[in-house]
């Protein structure tokens, strides 16, 4: 039993004092101090945005009573329960559960008309198995290999593009999101005239930002392609219209594989809020700040090597094969595609800091570089793990969110926690940098609860990275998010660098962050 479990029995003998009107939620946690977490457990009671004051009392049964106003996220899944089930069947990072909540409604409790909000989402369907491509195995490259190094908002999008317009012959793709315009409009100038697109596609709920719809970007290649492109809707349960499911709730890499040649790979998916359509390193314009303010912090990296782009190349071709059999864009059987929900925009807040833009790295050096892919069993936690334990002087971490798993679930996820928070206890120099949705629904206190101390934490508004640094030499970045279902069973991609010209660029841009744009505070 945890220590928070112990407030349960308070919180329910003295409901009807906490029950008041404009409570949406009672559920324990930590008292906040100067908008931040302290160690005092406390009795958490989220109000109602608009609520005003209300009278609650300042302690029941000598435990304090902590009144917080919801966060946009908290306010959405009490005002429409359905409308929130269905995002966050497709947004994780939206997930409520870190502790046992209390609805003051009991006769139509929120939790309730959540749990009924998206049944066609998440319907009883066939589970295939997952596999991946016979006789290929994700294998480390050693050798001098050429990199580039760069991050959004900075420079994600002008390198992308460059990625894709030097394709020559093939271009393959397994992404999350693809809805926005000025990469759609790069993508089809640059595969006209024959060259192969073939694409494994997720359908999630809208970012605020989208252009258009999955669907949308797919009929526009299709009309603009013609038959020199392949696509298949990935086989993701949280899709209605997915009859049989591999993966959960995400076909959340983003990769692409050129010319089996060089790789892209990213923590951003071709989205305007992961690739912003300025390039403030080569055409700097007035707009830059306030756009870099809107969009979201993601690391990415192209890859020149033979042996890891044929590798990468090879999972996603079996993940296309696998999904075309049950789920093509045209053809027999189509798989039709509903517009998704969109995500809204409060969601996401801004920064308000003055960002530094950081060039791109370019790199040609002796390194080694390691794939790691989920769901392909223990390949990511094992790596992972070994990478956290051997940190000796210093450990940062960027993450969108990280949602500890409860007791006796996913012990592979629970020892890469337990690992940070080890290094946190021998005094190693660890910062953490999670997004705005860690705040929400208690998930930043459910961290401390489970032995991350909030002292080597802050928040940063629109981190969409999944970075790693170890020791100023070792770099990992990719697409999994810090959740059972992303370290374990959603299809995801990183890659460890070892080379310390790559991971000193990276530092240098988190050390901006956490300086500059993150703050220790659970309020936007």
């Amino acid at each position: 039993m945890s220590k928070l479990d112990s407030l349960l029995p308070i919180i329910e003998a003295h409901l009807p004092e906490l029950k008041q009107p404009g409570v949406i939620s009672i559920r324990p946690g930590y008292k906040l101090e100067n908008d931040w977490p302290t160690s005092q457990p406390a009795i958490v009671v989220i109000t109602s945005k608009g609520a005003g004051k209300v009278e609650l009392p300042q302690q029941v049964g000598g435990i304090p009573v902590d009144a917080r106003e919801a966060t946009d996220v908290e306010q959405v899944r009490y005002q429409k329960p359905q409308k929130y089930a269905v995002l966050a069947a497709q947004h994780p990072e939206l997930n409520a559960g870190a502790f046992r909540e209390f609805d003051p409604d009991a006769e139509a409790g929120v939790a309730e008309v959540e749990a009924a909000g998206a049944p066609e989402l998440m319907a009883a369907k066939p589970h295939i198995e997952y596999t991946g491509p016979e006789g290929v195995s994700l294998q480390s490259v050693t050798g001098k290999i050429s990199v580039l190094c760069h991050a959004s908002p900075d420079a994600g999008s002008p390198q992308l593009k460059k990625f894709v317009s030097e394709t020559q012959e093939t271009l393959t793709v397994g992404l999350y999101d693809f809805t926005s315009e000025h990469i759609l409009d790069c993508v089809k100038a640059s595969l006209g005239g024959g060259k192969k697109l073939e694409i494994t596609l997720d359908n999630p709920a809208l970012n605020p930002t989208a252009d258009q719809s999955d669907p949308a970007t797919l009929d526009a290649l299709k009309a603009a392609l013609g038959y020199s492109l392949s696509a298949a809707w990935a086989l993701v349960r949280s899709n209605k219209d997915i009859q049989q499911w591999i993966f959960p709730n995400a076909y959340h890499i983003k990769v692409a594989v050129r010319d089996s040649e060089a790789v892209w790979l990213s923590s951003g998916n071709w989205n305007n809020s992961n690739q912003p359509d300025i390039d403030p390193i080569s055409t700097p314009g007035g707009d830059d700040q306030a756009t870099a303010r809107k969009s979201d912090r993601d690391w990415h990296v192209i890859i020149e090597n033979r042996d890891l782009a044929g590798d990468l190349e090879a999972y996603l071709k079996h993940d296309y094969e696998v999904a075309s059999t049950h789920a093509p864009v045209a053809g027999p059987g189509v798989a039709a595609a509903t517009p998704a929900e969109a995500v809204p925009e409060s969601f996401r807040g801004e920064t308000t800091a003055t960002w530094t833009f950081f060039k791109p790295l370019s790199l040609e050096e002796d390194m080694t570089i390691t794939p790691l892919l989920t769901p392909d069993k223990g390949v990511y936690t094992s790596a992972m793990l070994n990478l956290l334990n051997s940190a000796d002087e210093k450990l940062y971490i960027q993450l969108q969110y990280i949602h500890p798993p409860r007791e006796d679930q996913d012990p592979e996820f629970a020892d890469l926690i337990g690992a940070v928070t080890k290094k946190i206890g021998d005094g190693k120099d660890v910062k953490i940098i999670l997004s705005q949705y860690q705040t929400s629904h208690g998930w930043l206190e459910r961290l401390q609860e489970a032995g991350i101390s909030l002292d080597n934490v802050k928040i940063q508004n629109g981190v969409h990275n999944k970075g790693f640094l170890v020791d100023s030499k070792i770099v990992a970045l990719g697409s999994q998010n810090w959740s059972g279902d992303g370290v374990l069973r959603n299809r995801d991609a990183s890659v460890i660098i070892e080379n310390r010209k790559a991971a000193g660029y990276y530092e240098e841009i988190f050390l901006h962050d956490w300086d500059n744009i993150a703050r220790k505070s659970v309020r936007s």
